[in-house]
């Protein structure tokens, strides 16, 4: 499962969570520290890794 930044616009806090890309679409990312839905989700790089060698 892809794992997504966010922060709370509200109070600051820059958190990691691990979810479908169905449940992230739904938008009902809260907080974990002020329990609010105001947050936005930050631009990250990612990684990917196959099975074949290139």
């Amino acid at each position: 499962m892809p794992t997504y930044e966010f922060r709370c616009e509200d109070c600051g806090r820059a958190f990691t969570i691990v979810m479908s890309m169905a449940e992230r679409d739904k938008g009902k990312i809260r907080c974990p520290a002020c329990k609010k839905k105001n947050v936005k989700q930050q631009m990250t790089t990612f990684q990917t890794k196959t099975s074949k060698k290139s």
